[in-house]
């Protein structure tokens, strides 16, 4: 999106002078044009209304389908049309999912919103949801980044007595095939991936978002 308020620090266009916003719960990117589009919806939700909209997000942000029923009991039916109840969750959610994973502080969020054209109520009601419900949010974000598909393995032992490659063998060769590329391995080697892999494992458990 682009606007003509110059006292927001960012790149000028000069050839159509005009300011590019960049937000920090955005990562220094600007905010896309549909999420804007949702909050003169998200204002015509009372602040305390928005508030219990961000705790119910920030609790199933893990999962895949929105579960709208959760939601649509928090309004008034009549007041939003089918339309706008999956557009305020749309905007929410993505402003939300922004600020975690940027682990924006929420003077700044709150700012930033203002800057956005949130009524200071409502962005005041969204950072106060952030700051004291995005434990839970933020422990899920973080499993669903390091969350890959597991590995295809297949494995077999020879014992070999001897051989061209390896010469005279005092011990049984693993095979291991990973995901279609095959390697052998002594059990030294093996010891050796097992450490690493353990290490590997710990590293992974002790990052926080």
């Amino acid at each position: 999106s682009k606007i003509t308020l110059t006292h927001i620090s960012s790149g000028i266009n000069a050839e159509y002078g005009v300011v590019k916003m960049r937000f920090r719960f955005r990562g220094g990117e600007d905010c896309p044009d549909w999420v804007l589009a949702e909050i003169s919806t998200i204002s015509k939700l009372s602040s305390v209304k928005l508030k219990l909209f961000c705790i119910q997000i920030l609790n199933h942000i893990e999962e895949e389908n929105v579960k709208y029923e959760l939601f649509t009991k928090l309004i008034d039916g009549g007041a939003f049309t089918a339309s706008d109840i999956k557009g305020l969750i749309a905007g929410l959610t993505f402003i939300l999912q922004s600020a975690l994973r940027y682990d924006v502080e929420a003077s700044s969020l709150d700012n930033e919103l203002q800057q956005l054209g949130f009524p200071k109520e409502h962005a005041g009601a969204l950072t106060k949801a952030y700051t004291d419900h995005s434990q839970k949010a933020r422990d899920a974000i973080r499993r669903a980044s390091l969350r890959y598909p597991p590995p295809k393995l297949q494995w077999s032992v020879d014992h070999i007595s001897s051989s061209s490659e390896h010469g005279k063998i005092e011990e049984p060769l693993i095979n291991l095939k990973i995901n279609d590329t095959p390697c052998r391995l002594t059990l030294d080697k093996l010891d050796v991936l097992l450490t690493e892999l353990r290490a590997a494992s710990k590293c992974i458990k002790s990052v926080k978002l």
